[in-house]
């Protein structure tokens, strides 16, 4: 692909190709069934990725297999998942390991990449909030995926890529992105629709159900990238040296202001060169009222998806980790942006501070 937001992507994220789509999980579809992967083939994902991840694996009609995450980080242990490829080789499966990067901490896999290179895996790197780009991450596995959508760090409002060196396969890419329909408002409203019946069924205590709701994603999967939204990719790309220090110093007060609140309220300590949120964890105890004091004084403290087993119980039965659901219970996001300066900040931290008083 050769249009000006294209080569600035590739250029800036390691590659010397970049082909995009109307979302990220539509780069990563596009890429698994240009490479083959269906039938036999295994896709490993983290166990508490987010759904779109596991719905675009499903898609291709591969097996999704899940990766245990730690309970203290929420990420892949690079050691575990190195095993668990292994595992699966000695079955004689091949396939694909996604090695992704959770809320933009920059995660080592050295371990992870040579199993799946000494077993003939594919290694495909999922960086959803460019946790690659500053410094700048070489390019060690077939591709990158960077997304940069609604609330991603880089955020152009819409759209992801494929980054890769091999031209052969970025002109495959390209043919069959051209041949997705572009994503238009209709789309972004089917979305919004399916992500409000899944959290319905979470809160109504039937997250099986939302198995069913795979058929629904199947249509919201292959989308081209709106030429309209080259121009909003440019300038959030430029931005996003600038956006990065802001959104570092946001997380460094935030990290000051709760330094009285260990270690019952503890950051995970990794590298995260991309701050999505400011990720904390809790004491499954605490994480609700913590949240519950938050929102009822107007902070939008977040928390993360369930493990994808209570989502998909039948897919992943032989996956259940307790890890992942122990993960979902104890953590809480804070956001990074614009709306939080200082004195915001250190309200929110007044609005927990009753709660870990009393409970701790």
């Amino acid at each position: 692909m050769t249009t000006a937001p294209a080569l600035q992507i590739a250029n800036a994220f390691g590659g010397d190709h970049a082909v995009l789509f109307g979302r990220a999980r539509s780069a990563l579809l596009a890429l698994f069934e240009t490479l083959g992967l269906h039938g036999r083939s295994v896709i490993l994902i983290p166990s508490n990725a987010c759904p779109s991840l596991f719905a675009s694996a499903w898609a291709s009609g591969s097996e999704v297999r899940l990766a245990p995450v730690s309970a203290e980080t929420g990420v892949n242990e690079d050691a575990d998942l190195a095993t668990q490829i292994k595992r699966l080789a000695r079955t004689g499966r091949t396939g694909a390991v996604i090695l992704t990067h959770l809320y933009g901490f920059r995660l080592d896999f050295t371990q992870a990449r040579k199993a799946a290179s000494d077993h003939g895996w594919i290694s495909i790197e999922n960086d959803a909030n460019a946790s690659s780009f500053t410094p700048q991450a070489p390019l060690e596995d077939l591709a990158r995926i960077v997304s940069f959508g609604a609330g991603k760090v880089l955020d152009a409002g819409a759209g992801g890529a494929v980054i890769i060196r091999d031209a052969t396969l970025a002109a495959e890419l390209a043919q069959r992105a051209t041949s997705y329909p572009i994503l238009d408002d209709a789309a972004a409203e089917a979305e919004d629709q399916l992500m409000l019946k899944r959290r319905a069924l979470r809160n109504q205590g039937r997250s099986a159900e939302i198995e069913q709701t795979l058929v629904t994603e199947l249509s919201q999967l292959r989308f081209g990238f709106d030429p309209s939204a080259a121009e909003p990719l440019t300038r959030a790309l430029a931005h996003l040296p600038a956006r990065l220090t802001e959104r570092q110093d946001r997380r460094a007060f935030w990290l000051a202001a709760l330094r009285g609140f260990g270690p019952a309220l503890t950051p995970v300590a990794l590298d995260q060169t991309a701050p999505w949120r400011l990720i904390l964890k809790t004491a499954p105890a605490l994480r609700d009222p913590l949240i519950e004091a938050l929102r009822a004084n107007s902070f939008d403290a977040g928390t993360n998806y369930p493990a994808l087993t209570q989502s998909f119980s039948e897919l992943t039965a032989q996956d259940a980790h307790p890890d992942a659901d122990l993960w979902a219970q104890s953590v809480i996001n804070l956001w990074l942006d614009e709306r939080y300066d200082s004195a915001r900040i250190t309200a929110a931290c007044a609005a927990m501070e009753p709660v870990l008083e009393a409970l701790t």
